[in-house]
């Protein structure tokens, strides 16, 4: 067993935490964006816009502020697919020194992942000058984060058991109003807007380290032996964004916004922790054969955020009545590979193999939804939506620390809006499944791992709140 299969594990787990358009994207960031499904693109009533569509904050007079949350409860569960007909197999010795073969668990027992709440915020801030054909925003929202808690001794535990991660994305833009500009406002609105992004990322990544290779040269002395892998880290990239809001008055809106990808230079510590007493006798048998864990190690990779862009059109033409559609892209096709390197390496103190490129091949993820919002009253609007995400991971690189699929989200929202205010709520579900059947946790004949194959099914609550005023 090497320092290089638990270090670079790590690593694919960061990566997998950081990039997932479908599997860890957070496109919920507005209660009135939750009850629409996120099909925004083309809406100017509020200040969320500063995610959606920066340059429909024109349509947005004085200063205005908005604040709110996102809580999410996930619930993610694991049917194994049972033992194949020709299992893995490896041989090791038993507690009496005997030598036996055993069957590698590729997928045998079901789980359930840990219950957690996350909670994204969104913090959004419009000023439209009086007088002046444009406007200035400002943005903080959490678009990439979540995680993924599994049981210690679950199938998987040596591919991953605790995934968590947040960025933080700052985005201050200004919007110009074309058609005020070019005095033609009456009949159509026109503005366009640029942006720049600052990204802080944290990251927290654990699984178990096979350790077996400890039994079979001790010839049994050693039973079931496992050592642990945590790491810690963060980044800060740098990105823009430019869009677009075009609307015939009380007829049709239409909303663009492409958002540039943003290199995280992510630099980690990953700890190695032994809290059996047999990790720890594995731990020295196998350093006095010369496999050094040490107590630390620090790597660095450079993640890139994907290029995004939504696009989207609202119908406006029967009072009280907005019906909207979205669709959103990152461009994941690009990711072809995950280049690694680690300090110890610059320092001559450990191998050069430590630095290595592993494979990915993704491809781009795609969402498309579909809101509706009526107004019951001045005070009070119902607000419907449905959606659909697709998942950038292939089947060969599928794996339970980013359990995705084809998703489906069904969304519903209300609120209450003042003069100068207004309090609003949304909920959606997004459910969906998927199935691992590749090798990802394959290991090797000395520490065999486990592969986890089976289906992963997920259903997920998130309730949006949010408060909007106007000064």
């Amino acid at each position: 067993m090497s320092r290089f299969g638990a270090v670079s594990s790590a690593a694919i787990l960061l990566w997998s935490a950081l990039a997932s358009a479908g599997g860890f994207l957070i496109y919920e960031h507005g209660a009135t964006g939750t009850g629409m499904c996120g099909a925004r693109t083309a809406s100017a009533d509020d200040p969320s816009p500063m995610f959606f569509n920066p340059a429909a904050i024109t349509e947005l007079e004085g200063i205005q502020l908005e604040l709110g949350s996102t809580a999410i409860l996930g619930y993610l569960s694991y049917q194994p697919a049972g033992r194949p007909a020709d299992p893995r197999t490896y041989s090791t010795f038993d507690a009496n020194g005997n030598p036996v073969v055993e069957i590698v668990n590729d997928g045998e027992n079901p789980a359930d992942a840990k219950v957690k709440l996350f909670t994204p915020l969104h913090l959004y801030a419009t000023w439209r000058p009086r007088g002046l054909p444009l406007a200035v925003g400002y943005g903080l929202n959490n678009p990439f984060g979540l995680g993924t808690y599994w049981p210690g001794n679950w199938d998987g535990r040596f591919i991953t058991t605790e995934t968590e991660m947040r960025t933080f994305v700052n985005n201050l833009s200004v919007a110009l109003d074309v058609a005020e500009l070019a005095g033609f406002k009456d009949s159509v609105k026109l503005s366009v807007a640029v942006g720049y992004m600052f990204v802080y990322g944290q990251a927290h990544l654990a699984r178990r380290i096979d350790l077996r290779a400890a039994e079979a040269f001790s010839n049994g002395a050693i039973q079931d032996p496992w050592g642990e892998m945590k790491m810690d880290g963060d980044a800060i990239g740098h990105g823009w964004n430019v869009a677009l809001y075009a609307e015939l008055p009380k007829l049709l809106a239409l909303g663009f916004s492409l958002r540039s990808g943003v290199s995280l230079p992510f630099e980690g510590t990953a700890r190695f922790l032994f809290p059996m007493e047999s990790g720890q006798q594995a731990r020295a048998f196998l350093e006095g054969l010369g496999t050094v864990f040490p107590d630390e190690d620090t790597g660095s990779v450079e993640i890139n955020l994907p290029m995004n862009l939504n696009a989207g059109v609202a119908f406006l033409g029967v009072e009280r009545l907005k019906v909207a559609l979205d669709f959103y892209l990152a461009f994941f096709s690009s990711y072809r590979e995950l280049a690694m390197k680690f300090n110890c390496v610059d320092e001559g103190t450990c191998t050069a193999a430590l630095n290595t490129s592993i494979p990915t091949r993704w491809h781009s993820s795609w969402q498309i939804s579909l809101g509706a919002e009526y107004l019951l009253t001045d005070y009070l609007p119902l607000r419907l939506g449905w959606g659909t995400v697709s998942s950038p991971v292939p089947d060969d690189t599928y794996d339970p620390t980013l359990p995705d699929g084809q998703r489906q989200l069904i969304t519903v929202g209300t609120g209450y809006h003042g003069s100068w205010w207004k309090l609003d709520i949304g909920y959606m579900l997004a459910f969906w499944k998927g199935t691992k059947d590749n090798d990802v946790g394959h290991g090797d004949d000395l520490n065999p791992e486990g592969k986890a194959n089976g289906t992963y099914t997920t259903y997920s609550h998130l309730l949006g709140l949010t408060f909007a005023a106007r000064f």
